[in-house]
């Protein structure tokens, strides 16, 4: 039995290359795009609830 997944729906996105540069040019050091991606989304979620 392996791991239960985290992330049940895959979505694609489809981003200008600037956006993909400007999302890389923004990661911390060992971090992985998706997950700015998912922070960035939750973040703003988060915001409109309010």
């Amino acid at each position: 039995m392996g791991r239960k997944k985290l992330w049940t729906e895959r979505l694609t996105l489809p981003l200008s290359a600037e956006t993909v540069e400007r999302l890389d040019s923004a990661l911390k050091e060992g971090e992985v795009r998706l997950d700015l991606i998912r922070e960035a989304i939750e973040r703003e979620l988060k915001r409109r609830k309010a």
